[in-house]
């Protein structure tokens, strides 16, 4: 971690500064918006670490796919930063992965280090545009630390007591239907037809940055030739933790590791693949049954060493 700082003179403190990493993360990790509006030096940092950062053009020179927002908010996907140039030319809103960016990469293991993350748990997204845009009112499933590069954005975020550790985007009630799925798991239907009345405006310049939590309502207006960069955590879930302990157990049986045949198969294949399975189950019962065993805390210990995760 120590080499990574030197390499890309970023981390956690650059990215929060003025707040010290100490108190952004006593006072806002992980489920209270910040915002430190302008600091024109640290978006010079963070270009001089990855140079494609320098303009939009830059960024989606060796871009593929590139997914574009059309006015109406809907989104469409192009193969490659060639063929989304014009669009980008005619005003609308493109957002790609930056694995074409290696200058990134270190910043994003030294972030993930820094906030004790499993290795893998952040990617970065870079989003470019050039005139009058943003995106409506919506929230995400993952945490955002969005960087502004160049240009002016407005947004305007709220928390979101609809629905806790959603999994996907969810809309306004007035919009496209929402997911399914993520109106099953909701505490509160429908969702917000427009931002709440406790949201607030976020204003950010060049090298400003917001970082928003989890599942919260934002949208955003951006003016002129704008072009951000952010650092998203997107895993692990505590289920995939638990699955993954489990999963490292059962694949060390000769049993579990065979392929899943059958299953839709006609009936006679099916009922013997359903009878393979549940001569299986008692071995899986096993598993769990060690997995859990003695002191809760201890039995957590035991499942996060087993999960094959690993420190950044």
């Amino acid at each position: 971690m120590a080499d990574t700082r030197v390499a890309t003179g970023f981390g956690l403190a650059e990215i929060v500064a003025p707040l010290t990493p100490d108190e952004f993360l006593a006072r806002h990790w992980p489920a209270e918006a910040y915002c430190a509006s302008e600091d024109p030096a640290r978006a010079e940092r963070i270009v001089a670490a990855a140079p494609e950062l320098e303009s939009a053009r830059a960024v989606l020179a060796e871009a593929r796919p590139v997914t574009v927002f059309k006015p109406d908010g809907s989104t469409a996907a192009v193969p490659d930063g060639q063929a989304a140039w014009p669009l980008y030319m005619l005003g609308l809103t493109c957002y790609v992965a930056a694995r074409h960016i290696p200058g990134l990469q270190p910043v994003v293991d030294g972030l993930t280090a820094d906030l004790g993350l499993p290795a893998g748990s952040m990617e970065c997204e870079v989003f470019c545009s050039d005139g009058a845009s943003g995106a409506r009112m919506h929230s995400d499933f993952d945490l955002n630390f969005a960087l502004l590069l160049r240009g002016r954005k407005r947004w305007r975020v709220a928390p979101n007591r609809h629905i806790r550790n959603q999994t996907g985007v969810c809309v306004p009630s007035t919009r496209e239907q929402p997911a399914p799925f993520q109106l099953e798991i909701a505490d509160e239907t429908p969702f917000p037809p427009a931002r709440p009345d406790d949201a607030r405006t976020l204003e950010v310049g060049p090298g400003g940055l917001v970082f928003l939590p989890r599942g919260w309502w934002h949208e955003t207006e951006a003016e002129g030739e704008c072009l951000q960069v952010n650092f998203v955590v997107k895993r692990p879930l505590w289920l995939r933790v638990m699955t993954g302990a489990i999963g490292e157990r059962l694949m060390r049986d000769p049993g579990w590791r065979g392929f899943a045949l059958d299953l839709f198969g006609p009936a006679e294949r099916r009922e013997r693949a359903i009878a393979e399975l549940a001569e299986l189950l008692p071995s899986f019962r096993l598993i769990l049954d060690e997995l859990l065993d003695g002191d809760p805390e201890e039995a957590a210990r035991r499942i996060v060493e087993g999960s094959g995760l690993r420190p950044a």
